[in-house]
């Protein structure tokens, strides 16, 4: 599973991220977000899968409240 096809799981893409959120924690978010993108999940850290799952969580929860 790429992390592209991980977001999407929960309807989530690069632009959903871009528009619902700013400062410099979202800009890092973001490019993490770019640069992998076509990587498959299983190639990344824990520490950045972590983060993914992180990115993932808080845009879910932006959503609901949304």
């Amino acid at each position: 599973m790429t992390v592209q096809e991980y977001l999407e799981v929960e309807k989530i893409d690069r632009d959903f991220i871009e528009q619902e959120f700013s400062g410099p924690y979202w800009e890092s978010a973001l490019s993490f977000v770019d640069d992998n993108y076509e990587r498959d999940v299983d190639a990344l850290s824990e520490k950045q899968v972590s983060w993914l799952a992180k990115i993932l969580d808080d845009c879910v929860e932006k959503r609901i409240e949304g």
